[in-house]
């Protein structure tokens, strides 16, 4: 409150000699200095019942969700600086552009979203761990992938500096500096980095800030803050390692020019060219996709932002699965009172929940709920699309699935419908302590560079191998799951001999078909059992038969195997053959009963019912057999 009263009678006591005329101007001054004031405090914008001096300048700025309304919770509580200083070098000083970097993101997001930024701080996609760990072991710098580590303490080992000058941008800690969306060059930025969405106006007037004669305060349009992340986002940083999110959209990454890529005929129907440079080529893209499903259609908050605990891999993060919506029987579900309060906060924002409505429960042992994925009330599953609002109703599974083979019961569904995966089946990788580099990590030119030769690029259906997860009572289960070569290498480290390196690596394709492969692709396919590509052939003379095969790709000068395998030929694999300690490729046994039923194949169709039958009972597949089946030497 102004007052003048106050303000004369102090000034009185310091000066007591100023008379009664010098008294009565000081009065009449303190009321104008007063009234001034007290018009300005009634005049300045305000957020709430504070003052809020940013919206002076700033009060046509536009796009805001109510929730983030600088009319409500102001700018500085995100930008910082001092909203109530009326000198715009005093109200900017100490403020920030990109509150979501993690940097800082305590004074900013975390103030009102406390309990999320420790869950992203510990989550992989901030510490980067898995990545890292795969890659010091790799080097010999860890005595397994599975030790926790931190993008942020990477120091100047071999291991690191091939980080730092590669992977390091990757990861949500990377600091921005200047407000952008995420794309294949820009990346990083904290909590901006998915939850900031530019575009429409927000994107045209970002282009245009750098022009002359638009002043920040003739800026209008606020890119989007809220929980409806955009695919964008997502491709920024997964458009790389495993490329899931050009794979998903139906793109293949090649190694061509660009500019050979825009003097082909019809390039831009068949090549898109991403703004790093890379030239993508079209291919089928996952069924999802195709759909109008985006990532977080799927893809729960949990998972996403982590669940404040530490995992060695992504794999290990994951909490939902294909079964959940395309189950055989009633999955499980629960009303939005009883499930977590953060996917229940999201169904109020989202305004998803009715009375009665029963919300889908994941089927793993460290399952969460679907804001979107529900039930209708004939029981049947329904997922509400978080980008259109289009219902859709997931299928159940067909009997082709053979869940009535005892064998097939291990089967992850992304064994069979993975249409294809990216592969590169050999790379070297070395140090030239002469070129001219790029840390990711300090964001500074150095000397010296880690450089990657990579074969070609291969679109084929991922080879299979054997992973061991959770099941839902937290007991560990063997699962047939994909596998892509993870790092087929030589390695050239400073003062080092070179070493060579055949390892695997699960992989989640996200090229999803409807159709599934056919048992011949699995049971006949030298690429499936992890053998490499060639022709692979059940001869049979008389009363013998024996699998051959004969590979496409030369023989490796390290170990022996064709360039594209990752095992021998009907052998025993070689331990420690994957980039994780939970997959494995086929045993020798396996392998075998895997060709044994391949060699049925040869004469019968798997739609046979005799043949159906024998495989669904097949412990006992001697049994009918008929006097001219010829059976592999090996066979039991």
């Amino acid at each position: 409150m102004i007052r003048p009263g106050k303000w004369l009678f102090a000034i009185w006591t310091k000066a007591p000699g100023l008379g009664l005329l010098g008294l009565a101007v000081l009065f009449v001054f303190c009321l104008a200095i007063g009234g001034a004031l007290a018009r300005f405090h009634r005049a300045s914008p305000r957020a709430g019942q504070q003052l809020e001096g940013c919206l002076t300048c700033h009060e046509n700025m536009g796009g805001f969700p109510q929730a983030h309304d600088p009319r409500l919770i102001g700018c500085a509580s995100c930008h910082l600086g001092d909203p109530a200083a009326t000198d715009k070098n005093l109200a900017h000083k100490g403020m920030t552009l990109t509150p979501g970097n993690l940097s800082i993101v305590h004074s900013t997001c975390g103030k009102c979203h406390a309990d999320i930024e420790p869950r992203i701080r510990a989550s992989l996609m901030n510490t980067m761990s898995g990545v890292i760990a795969v890659d010091k072991f790799v080097f010999g710098e860890s005595p397994d992938p599975n030790h926790g580590f931190d993008v942020e303490r990477l120091g100047m080992s071999p291991a690191d500096t091939h980080l730092r000058s590669l992977c390091a941008s990757c990861h949500l800690g990377q600091e921005k500096s200047d407000p952008a969306p995420v794309d294949a060059t820009s990346r990083g930025g904290g909590c901006s980095a998915c939850h900031l969405d530019y575009h429409g106006a927000a994107l045209v007037e970002l282009k245009q800030r750098r022009e002359p004669g638009l002043t920040a305060g003739s800026w209008r349009h606020h890119p989007d803050i809220s929980i409806q992340v955009s695919e964008q986002a997502c491709f920024g940083c997964h458009s790389r390692s495993g490329r899931i999110s050009i794979s998903y959209e139906g793109w293949h990454e090649t190694l061509l020019d660009e500019g050979v890529a825009k003097h082909s005929s019809g390039w831009r129907g068949r090549y898109r060219i991403l703004s790093d440079g890379r030239v993508l080529e079209r291919i089928a893209p996952d069924v999802h996709f195709e759909r109008g499903m985006q990532c977080i259609d799927c893809h729960v908050a949990a998972e996403i932002m982590g669940d404040g605990q530490r995992h060695a891999h992504e794999e290990d993060a994951v909490r939902i699965s294909c079964a959940d919506c395309h189950a055989t029987a009633p999955p499980p579900s629960a009303a939005s009172v009883e499930i977590d309060p953060e996917t229940r906060k999201i169904i109020a924002l989202r305004k998803l929940d009715q009375p009665g409505r029963r919300f889908l429960a994941g089927l793993l042992g460290r399952a969460a709920s679907y804001p979107n994925v529900f039930l209708d009330g004939t029981g049947r599953v329904v997922l509400k699309s978080k980008s259109t609002g289009e219902e859709l109703r997931p299928k159940s599974p067909s009997s082709a699935c053979g869940r009535d083979i005892a064998a097939h019961q291990k089967l992850e569904c992304r064994a069979c419908h993975s249409a294809w995966a990216p592969q590169c089946v050999s790379c070297h990788t070395s140090f030239d302590a002469t070129a001219a580099g790029w840390d990711h990590l300090s964001g500074k030119s150095v000397s010296g560079a880690w450089q990657e030769q990579a074969g070609n690029f291969l679109t084929e259906p991922p080879a299979l191998g054997v992973e061991t997860i959770a099941g839902p009572d937290g007991t560990p289960q063997e699962r047939v799951a994909t596998v892509v070569p993870g790092m087929v290498l030589s390695l050239k480290t400073p003062g080092s001999e070179d070493t060579f390196h055949r390892l695997y690596a699960p992989i989640s394709p996200h090229t999803t078909a409807a159709r599934p492969r056919d048992c011949r692709s699995c049971h006949c396919n030298p690429t499936a059992l992890g053998y490499g590509r060639g022709r692979l052939d059940y001869l049979v003379q008389g009363d013998h038969a024996e699998w051959t095969f004969i590979p496409s790709f030369g023989l490796s000068n390290r170990d022996g195997l064709p360039l594209d395998a990752w095992i021998a030929f009907l052998r025993e694999p070689i331990s420690g053959s994957a980039t994780r300690t939970t997959v494995r490729a086929f045993s020798l046994q396996e392998q075998r009963r895997i060709l044994l039923v391949g060699a049925c194949l040869q004469c019968h169709r798997e739609t046979e019912p005799a043949v159906a039958s024998t495989f669904a009972n097949f412990q006992d597949y001697r049994s009918a057999l008929s006097r001219r089946c010829i059976l592999p030497s090996w066979a039991d």
